[in-house]
């Protein structure tokens, strides 16, 4: 029973002292049923905030309710290292989300809403690319009118994102004083 508490220790250890990525900005495209602008950065060496605005639809989770509109989406994430080959190194990530936004449906209306990202990225070694896959499920609400009607509306919802975006490397080394 010591060697196996030793070696999860010794596991969770090299899991939390090896940075999880080459980079430390990086900035580029997100699609999923839409398309968007993302931006993300590495706020420590395994904690990351995506940034993203742009057009988006999501399916409607058997409520009904399906939206499209202007969607912003802030996601925090915990990012690891995962394996690494041939040119790529390939991590993991896992965190939440809060969504805002405009869906015109029924009149303007407001979006709020949040959920859980779990998902894979591909580190490009020799070229300053990063390739995203993730998936995050989540739960908002709608509120809108028009016209003297008011509506509001929930739903579960699900994304299935891929993103590619253009890193920017982190400084090597900081000039050494003399």
């Amino acid at each position: 029973m010591k060697k196996i508490t030793t070696l999860v220790i010794a596991l969770m250890t090299a899991v939390t002292t090896i940075s999880a990525s080459n980079y430390k900005h990086s900035l580029g495209i997100v699609a999923n049923l839409g398309f968007g602008a993302q931006y993300k950065t590495m706020i420590t060496d395994h904690f990351t905030i995506f940034e993203e605005f742009g057009y988006f639809t999501c399916p409607d989770g058997g409520t009904g309710f399906g939206y499209a509109g202007a969607i912003n989406n802030l996601v925090l994430a915990y990012q690891a290292k995962g394996t690494e080959g041939q040119n790529i190194q390939l991590d993991w990530y896992v965190g939440g989300q809060m969504k805002t936004g405009y869906i015109p449906m029924g009149g303007a209306g407001g979006l709020i809403g949040f959920g859980a990202t779990v998902g894979f990225e591909a580190n490009m070694k020799n070229a300053p690319m990063a390739f995203s896959f993730d998936f995050r499920p989540g739960y908002a609400v709608g509120i809108g009118g028009a016209n003297g009607t008011v509506w509001a509306a929930h739903m579960f919802d699900w994304t299935i994102n891929l993103g590619v975006r253009y890193t920017i490397p982190m400084a090597k080394a900081a000039a050494k004083k003399k």
